[in-house]
């Protein structure tokens, strides 16, 4: 009797162990199975946001490009029929005129001389080369001189800290949206002033553009209620966002904008690669 008790207790100690252990197998197998669907999850994702980073990459690269090719034919072509023209103006001019033909003549000229001038630093403002030769802060400086010389806006730059290398790739892309931001502000803010604050600190490089306009909504404009006003922000923030920057914003109605574009400081690598 006492046997058959030990055999049943066996059996029972057995089918219990033999539970337990099919109970872990099926747990083990749910937990690898979830970690492997996360992990698919979250591979998918990397590789969407790398794809949308590739194609957004594109997208600055064929903008620049053309950009750049745009302002050669204006100086290689537009610039050289000015320049003709001028010297055909400079010809007349001293020809003998009536008093008042002079004057036109003369006024023509002037422009014509006024037209070169500006196109020479439109050609500049879209050749991603001026970047690269001079540098983020000069190619800065050089977009709020041409647009002071609207005399519609005051225009100011600050530097603060000490200058350090961003290289090339971000400091294109800085200054393509600094270019997007000061024509927004041209077309919409009915602004006085732009000013633009450079700031390189021990840990971060920022960025700041702000103008004391008129404002706008942001909640709406973000929501995509205002879809043609809000493309420009949306692509100033992709762009941030491409170079593993963060982008704020601060404005509302009658409170003018102000937009910061936060950065880490390169690595002392990634500073020496470009020297």
């Amino acid at each position: 009797m006492q046997s058959q008790i030990s055999e049943v207790a066996i059996i029972v100690i057995a089918g219990t162990v033999l539970v337990l252990f099919l109970l872990l197998f099926l747990v083990s197998f749910f937990y690898i199975f979830q970690k492997r669907q996360l992990q698919n999850r979250q591979e998918k994702t990397i590789l969407q946001a790398q794809f949308s980073q590739e194609i957004l990459k594109s997208q600055v690269e064929v903008q620049n490009a053309t950009m750049q090719q745009i302002g050669q034919e204006l100086h290689d072509n537009i610039g050289q029929l000015l320049s003709v023209a001028k010297i055909y103006l400079n010809i007349l001019e001293g020809t003998k005129q009536k008093e008042e033909d002079k004057e036109y003549i003369k006024l023509t000229n002037e422009i014509v001389g006024q037209s070169i001038h500006d196109l020479r630093a439109l050609t500049k403002s879209l050749d991603g080369d001026f970047v690269e030769q001079f540098g983020l802060q000069e190619s800065i400086s050089h977009e709020l001189q041409r647009i002071r010389k609207t005399k519609k806006f005051q225009t100011e730059i600050s530097i603060l800290g000490e200058q350090y290398p961003l290289g090339f790739d971000i400091e294109i892309i800085l200054f393509r949206i600094t270019q997007e931001v000061l024509n927004n502000a041209l077309k919409h803010s009915e602004a006085q002033n732009i000013n633009v604050r450079v700031h390189y600190t021990t840990d971060n490089f920022l960025l700041c553009i702000y103008d004391d306009g008129k404002g706008f909504n942001f909640d709406r404009v973000n929501t995509g209620i205002l879809h043609n006003s809000g493309a420009g922000v949306r692509n100033i923030q992709r762009r941030t966002e491409l170079i593993g920057g963060d982008f704020q914003i601060e404005t509302g109605a009658d409170k003018g904008t102000k937009i910061e574009i936060k950065l880490p400081k390169p690595s002392i690598t990634a500073d020496s690669s470009q020297t």
